[in-house]
């Protein structure tokens, strides 16, 4: 490449969004020398992602061994009793970027595990584009909180709900779009992971009706209904956040059920088919206007889409006077304890 033409490609390059200097955390390496490598690597890797995911909001990195002890003493700047745990069951956690506090403004830290940091130092390596894909997705994340909190400031970590149905259909409605979000963000980076977002999807699709209805049954015999409403809410609420995972990648790379003959066909006739296409309609309508939403009917109505799933499904919730609230979970042959 000449001058001219390096010159130019250089002027239509993104700038780079992520802060001049972000500390990385490195736990858990073998000496100073390895740590040093992996955490300037890292380093390269995420503000060259920042010339096209917006990482203005980024507070810093933490690279662990120690994964999980990493996450529970993550300093988050604020008080809280909830312990940040990985993910485990259909899908196993590796990666996590919680919100954090910092001056009184709400950021994004990154925690990955070490050994996904070190599939990115080979990128001959089999390994190598599922990591990076990893990485972008946790970046997105760290975006899609940053748009979310300057459309709405005071919400995130901050709001306080009216009652425990509003706790829950929030906690369902962030998880399903910002994971819709960026895997949408992310998609075309790396390994395309639209097989395995299947795959993680159809295994809760076919479980989720009979976990939630085993649950129900748990119920007659212990009779506590905060319990009941928490577990069901987070067994629906993971059927509709996977679901998710597979929506965003599919806008992100152009795909539509005609190209996912396996989710079609499971889908098809099936109880939660109509929910589906609902809660892709609901992603899309909040995407199309990614960062320039003006309320949060689009967000409350993915509230309302799973509250509508777990009525479906038998456990029946009352708003009343006052933000009580009235549970009634009818008897049915499929929760009756056997």
């Amino acid at each position: 490449m000449d001058d001219a033409n390096e010159s130019h490609a250089e002027a239509n390059t993104p700038s780079a969004t992520a802060p001049e200097q972000f500390p990385i955390s490195l736990r858990g390496f073998e000496n100073e020398d390895r740590a040093k490598n992996v955490g300037n690597l890292i380093g390269s890797y995420i503000r060259e992602l920042s010339r096209y995911i917006d990482l203005s909001g980024l507070d810093g990195v933490t690279i662990a061994f120690d994964y999980a002890q990493a996450l529970q003493e993550l300093d988050r700047g604020f008080e809280t009793s909830h312990r940040l745990t990985p993910t485990d069951g259909d899908a196993v956690g590796i990666a996590m970027t919680p919100r954090v506090k910092r001056d009184g403004k709400v950021k994004s830290h990154i925690v990955i595990m070490a050994e996904l940091a070190g599939f990115l130092e080979d990128p001959e390596g089999e390994q190598f584009k599922w990591a990076l894909h990893t990485l972008a997705h946790e970046c997105a994340h760290v975006e899609i909180t940053a748009r979310f909190d300057t459309a709405f400031p005071g919400v995130l970590l901050a709001k306080a709900y009216d009652n425990m149905l509003d706790g829950l259909r929030w906690k369902v409605i962030l998880a399903c779009w910002e994971e819709y979000a960026a895997n949408w963000i992310s998609a075309t980076v790396g390994e395309n992971r639209i097989e395995a977002d299947e795959t993680v999807f159809l295994r809760r699709l076919e479980k989720a009706r009979s976990e939630a209805n085993t649950l129900i049954k748990e119920y007659r015999i212990h009779g506590d209904v905060n319990r009941i409403l928490t577990e069901v809410f987070s067994v629906y609420g993971d059927l509709m956040k996977f679901a998710c995972y597979q929506l965003g990648t599919m806008r992100g790379r152009a795909l539509t059920l005609d190209d996912l003959p396996r989710t079609k066909a499971a889908l098809t006739g099936h109880w939660f088919e109509p929910h589906f296409h609902r809660l892709n309609q609901l992603c899309q309508d909040i995407a199309d206007s990614y960062s320039t939403w003006t309320d949060q009917e689009p967000f409350e109505a993915l509230g309302s889409l799973a509250e509508a799933i777990v009525v479906e499904n038998g456990v029946i919730v009352t708003r009343r006077a006052g933000n009580d609230l009235w549970v009634d979970i009818p008897f049915s042959s499929e929760t009756m304890p056997d």
